[in-house]
């Protein structure tokens, strides 16, 4: 409203000046009403510019340009609430040095904590140090036990009101028995049945009462405990004794964190204010009494708690307690003027006391741990009472209460500012729960991606505005802008097109899209909002083709077209012990990166020796947060200098800090600086260093830390998925099991292996069925991407029905066998020989089973990539047109024309003359931190690989990035089945839709390349178990050599066509690279290792003789690995035989197979007598050529 008043009287002063130019009888003229028109103009925040009536267009847009550098563009919505690593071309304009990590500060050397009272100075300030008891408390302690009488002090217990007052009428029942009893029994008799009368009366009636009475006391407890008060006389005591040794610490912990909050909030006219002394006094709070409800719920726990803090109350206190009683004081330096001109003052407040009735309300819960929050409000308004001196000190000091209406004037102010936060109805929570759980509610969950295709019908609901130039505004809950969509010009239905990411803590909240017209000179208007439930995002992941009404005052207004997708944050495989492993590593995710404080600035660069120091936090040079400026500290502590913000490519990203002096006049200088990559503070955080010297300054280290959440994250920003080009791979070879656990009740239980890195499962190997000692042999190669990772093998017992169950598992770390050498090139770690025999642990039971395996690294070759070389060169390009200094240097003849002055203006450089020191302060800090202490490797060679490099290498990885599909048949699958494997190397999410945007990376490792076979299919149903795929199952296929593909789809993405069996096409585009791997193939791992075996029998010669008429009736057995595969028919009475038959077997491994054929002669009625046996070696055999065998 105030806007449009203001717009209103701009246009109204406009009108005049115009009008008066138009009068003849006025003296002004159009020249003056134009600089009239033009000055309130820009007094209304519009963009007015003027120019030479005279020039051409050209012209024009050129002053415009040069003009517009001096003013700032005008944006209605501000966007920047997402920080993104993207590379828009520009920088905050700071010098920082190199990134590097040599100036991190080992942990053992870090900055100690802060003081918990060992040093003699430390409690200057708040009055004594940690003491046992009071010096005053030296009376003699007096008993209860001094009021006793003789008898109670000599008579036992167990004499008073035992069972012998009630057992006389048991006495009187025996005797009247007795006169029965003079019949047949005597007195002994009698006594025996008195005894035990009397036993059993006493042990009953003791029961009895014992019941009874604690029923009766229980009772009573409950009514007693809802209508009166319990003391707590105990909980005093223990305070009396324990307030001299903890109210020192509690004061030193008061004073170090109020001083961080009243630097930051020390208002514009004073110089600095700080906590000078502080003290609660030698007399303790007091909890005078407390009162439960144990009628409430059963998760519920309610009290009444009466506490008061009076210590000025010396009724309970003896002359020498009072004598050496210290009571609580403040005493705030206030600091009027500005640095050296500057007078402080002291404002004391002491004899504080208050007292109130508070109510507690603990909610359980049944996890840990086991509380979920607890509830403080206050019972009516607590009583405060203190003395304030704001002048003159203790001798001179005038209490201010003392002047009418003040006194109750503050306390009113008190009341207003605690009522609605902990006076009845109103509550304080405190969420133990969430506090213990480690994850607090603000922190990142996932990355929400809105991609805009357009809108339909907008509609202004101005008449008079014309067509709308529409833009769209994406934010959480109509709270602060995350993000915008270009601006289509006069266009009720745009076709935007774009992606906006959105970093999200919660999924409770609606998001919300708001559409502005756009408007040149006065405010956007708005068209109207649309909403999105994000609960929704619970379910369902994906939400495609959105169809989102624009409403506006209850009116639709048009519809935004969009799809919604969410990404979560990937978490850690939780194993069977109850350890969580790492989270997949992805080049993609979300960075928390704070600056949390900072110690021993270098304060010789203020003129008093403190600064008022603030953070400047950056990622990739540009400024991503500002931290609160302090005052007069030179160890300061930031509450705000942190920033989440999303990494798309995490290898290049580089953090920044610039620490500056707050100065309220003159330019800020800089204090120190630091730069380092992300992927190295990651490594720094991993070993436990946060602290960091900075750069520039002669003194001074910052403490800096660093979460990483990896997301896969897809689409627009989402490069390849968060795909990390693997440094090598892990060769492992799983042989066999022996005496695995029996998880079967009936039976034996079905192992099978898999690999898992980072919960993931990379490989399986088949299932052994009915076997508790299976011979697996098989071998798998599984990439890593830095010495972090872990391996997990596993062995389970696959399930018919349900879930398949572990049989134990062993871990691998990839540091034991990933190395790296002096020239930063990793090593081969060949010991794929070397058999490991490992225990299967499940859990925290004993181990049961051993798996044998073997485990080795082969590192990749460093490949360029094309497509990142060639981004290199254009951010190289832009740099070099951007940057001021360098367009300076390459300035034909010296000369810094119109064009260099162009280029700099409206950047840091240009903006203050100052800060051309802060920039020569970082060239100086950037020697200092590259050279302190780093040692010079050189870097590491890169290979190029083109198509025609291939037939050079025989194996290395394949990478394959799917990108899109237009497919023939939703809702499938698209695998990828390389080679002789029975599981596919990939499997895509589920195409919703005919056209399908995949942007996944896969990648497996290609053991021949020139033999290798790729193939990619469109299935309907997945095979998780190895059992096969129907044929209807399959919808679309193609096979082919991986070379031929590798070569035509190599840095390029290309259309591949899939048909199916009724010629529809379906066309994949795909794009891959190749990353030969430093290893020998083995011999027993090759393709012509395994395949069919064709063997022609033929025939004999020189046979001996077996039967008694000189000849034998012979028949060969043929044996592979102890089993029997094939066997020939009988030739009758003959020494040289001809039986010109063949059979064909398959061979899985060629080189480790042992193959005998066995000759015997056929007896009828008698057992086969052998008449010879030969080896046959099949390393010998090329392949599909025949070799006669003798």
């Amino acid at each position: 409203m105030l806007e449009g008043t203001a717009g209103r009287a701009s246009e109204l002063k406009q009108q005049g000046a115009v009008e008066a130019a138009n009068d003849p009888n006025t003296s002004v003229d159009a020249q003056e009403a134009e600089q009239k028109m033009l000055e309130e103009s820009k007094k209304a925040g519009a963009a007015a510019f003027e120019f030479d009536p005279d020039a051409s267009p050209e012209q024009k847009a050129a002053q415009l340009r040069e003009k517009r550098q001096f003013e700032r563009p005008h944006r209605k919505h501000q966007t920047a609430a997402l920080v993104s690593d993207q590379d828009d071309g520009q920088t905050a304009g700071y010098d920082l040095p190199p990134p590097s990590k040599e100036g991190a500060v080992d942990a053992a050397s870090a900055p100690p904590a802060s003081p918990t009272g060992n040093a003699k100075d430390d409690f200057s300030k708040v009055g004594w140090a940690p003491r046992f008891g009071n010096p005053a408390d030296k009376e003699e302690p007096s008993s209860m036990l001094d009021h006793q009488d003789m008898l109670e002090g000599k008579l036992d217990e167990k004499f008073f009101g035992d069972w012998y007052h009630n057992t006389g009428i048991i006495i009187f029942a025996s005797l009247a028995s007795w006169v029965v009893a003079v019949l047949g029994g005597g007195l002994g008799w009698v006594f025996i049945v008195m005894a035990a009368c009397g036993t059993y009366y006493r042990t009953s009636i003791r029961r009895v009462r014992r019941n009874f009475r604690d029923d009766v006391q229980r009772e009573m407890a409950k009514t007693k405990l809802e209508t009166d008060t319990e003391t707590l006389e105990w909980i005093n005591s223990f305070l009396v004794k324990f307030w001299p040794i903890y109210a020192p610490v509690l004061c030193t912990t008061i004073v170090q964190s109020v001083d961080q909050v009243l630097s930051t909030s020390t208002p514009a006219f004073l110089d600095s204010m700080r906590m000078k002394f502080f003290t609660l006094g030698t007399k303790p709070p007091r909890l005078e009494h407390v009162k439960t409800y144990p009628k409430a719920d059963d998760d519920t726990v309610l009290m009444d708690w009466k506490f008061s803090f009076t210590p000025n109350d010396t009724a309970d206190l003896t002359a020498r307690q009072v004598k050496n009683k210290i009571n609580p004081k403040i005493v705030l330096e206030v600091r009027v003027g500005k640095a050296m001109i500057s007078k402080g003052l002291d404002i004391i407040v002491e004899d504080m006391a208050c007292s109130g009735l508070m109510r507690v309300k603990v909610k359980l819960q049944l996890p840990f741990p086991h509380i979920e929050r607890v509830e403080i409000c206050f019972l009516g308004r607590p009583t405060f009472d203190y003395v304030c001196k704001p002048i003159g000190g203790d001798m001179l000091g005038f209490d201010i209460n003392f002047i009418p209406g003040l006194e109750s004037f503050i306390q009113e102010q008190i009341h207003a500012n605690l009522a609605p936060m902990m006076y009845e109805p109103n509550v304080f929570p405190i969420e133990i729960a969430k506090m213990l759980a480690g994850n607090p509610v603000d922190q990142a969950i996932g990355v929400l991606q809105v991609t805009f295709h357009g809108a339909q019908g907008l509609k202004n609901p101005d008449k008079f505005s014309g067509t709308p130039d529409p833009y769209a505004v994406v934010s959480i809950n109509n709270r602060d802008p995350l993000g915008k969509t270009k601006t289509v010009e006069q266009n009720p239905s745009p076709r935007w097109n774009e992606t906006v990411n959105v970093v999200l803590t919660s999924l409770r909240e609606p998001l919300t899209i708001h559409v502005y017209d756009y408007n040149e000179y006065r405010k956007d208007k708005e068209l109207g909002v649309c909403t999105f439930n994000l609960e929704d995002l619970e379910k369902n992941n994906e939400h495609e083709n959105l169809q989102l009404e624009v409403m506006a005052s209850g009116r639709p207004r048009g519809i935004v077209q969009a799809d919604v997708r969410f990404f979560p944050v990937m978490e850690g495989h939780k194993l069977e012990d109850g350890t969580v492993e790492p989270p997949p590593e992805s080049t993609t995710g979300i960075a928390k990166f704070t600056v949390e404080q900072a110690k021993d600035l270098d304060g010789t660069k203020s003129l008093i020796g403190q600064l008022n120091p603030y953070a400047v936090l950056l990622l990739n040079g540009k400024e991503v947060q500002i931290s609160q400026k302090l005052k007069r500290t030179n160890n300061p502590i930031w509450p705000n200098a942190t920033k989440e913000m999303l990494i798309t490519d995490r290898k290049k990203a580089k953090l920044g800090l610039v620490i500056k002096d707050d100065r309220d006049l003159a330019a800020d200088p800089v204090i120190g600086t630091y730069q380092i990559k992300l992927d190295d503070m990651l490594d720094l955080m991993h070993k436990g260093q946060e602290w960091y010297n900075l750069a520039g300054a002669k003194t001074g280290r910052a403490k800096m830390m660093l979460q990483w959440k990896p997301v896969a994250l897809k689409g627009a920003l989402g490069g390849s998925g968060g795909y990390v080009t693997p440094i090598g791979v892990i060769r492992i070879h799983v042989k066999n099991a022996k005496d695995l656990k029996n998880l079967d009740t009936v039976g034996k239980s079905d192992p099978y292996v898999r690999v898992l890195l980072s919960g993931i499962q990379k490989r399986r190997t088949v299932t052994w069925k009915n076997n508790l000692s299976p011979e697996f042999d098989e071998v798998f190669y599984i990439p890593v991407h830095s010495t972090r990772e872990k391996l997990v093998i596993e062995c389970m017992d696959e399930e018919n029905t349900g879930k398949d169950r572990t049989m134990g598992q062993i871990e691998i770390p990839a540091s034991e066998y990933v190395q790296q050498g002096a020239n930063g090139e990793y090593l081969v770690h060949d010991s794929k020989n070397k058999v490991i025999p490992a225990q299967l642990r499940m859990g925290a039971s004993p181990p049961k089973g051993t798996l044998n395996f073997t485990c080795a690294f082969y590192p990749c070759l460093n490949v360029i990539d094309p497509d990142e070389e060639e981004r290199e060169e254009a951010k190289a390009r832009a740099s070099m047109e951007t940057d001021p200094r360098k367009s300076t240097e390459i300035a034909p003849n010296g000369s810094t024309g119109a064009r260099a002055r162009s280029n700099t203006a409206g950047t840091v450089g240009s903006v203050n003359p100052a800060d051309q020191e802060m920039k020569k302060a970082l060239e100086a800090g950037e020697k200092e931190q590259t050279e302190a202490e780093e040692v010079k490797t050189a870097p590491v060679p890169k290979v190029r690989i083109g198509p025609e490099d291939l037939k050079n290498y025989e194996c290395g990885l394949l990478v394959f990035r799917i990108l899109e599909g237009h497919l023939a048949h939703s809702g499938t699958y698209l695998e990828v089945v390389m080679d002789d494997n029975l599981f596919p190397v990939y499997t895509s999410a589920k195409a919703k839709s005919g056209n399908y945007n995949f942007n996944e990376t896969g990648d497996f490792m290609v053991r021949e390349l020139d033999l290798s076979r790729i193939t990619l299919r469109l299935v309907s149903e997945l095979d998780t178990k190895g059992e096969g795929m129907d044929k209807d199952d399959i919808k679309a296929k193609l096979t082919g050599q991986t070379i031929d593909t590798l070569k035509r789809c190599l840095y390029t993405p290309t259309q591949i066509s899939l048909k199916d069996e009724h010629g529809r096409e379906s066309k994949i585009t795909v794009s891959m690279r190749f990353l030969p791997v430093k290893m020998e193939l083995d011999p027993s791992e090759s393709f012509n290792n395994s395949g069919n075996l064709r063997v022609e029998v033929l025939d004999a010669a020189d046979l001996p003789a077996a039967d008694r008429n000189g000849y034998s009736d012979p028949y060969c057995k043929f044996i592979m690995n102890d089993k029997e595969v094939y066997k020939t028919k009988t030739q009758k009475k003959t020494l040289h035989p001809a039986w010109n038959e063949f059979f064909e077997i398959p061979v899985r491994s060629r080189a480790a197979s042992k193959f005998v054929v066995e000759v015997f002669d056929w007896d009828f009625g008698d057992r086969a007598d052998p008449l010879g046996n030969a080896a046959i070696n099949l390393d010998v055999l090329e392949p599909f050529q025949a070799q006669e065998v003798v």
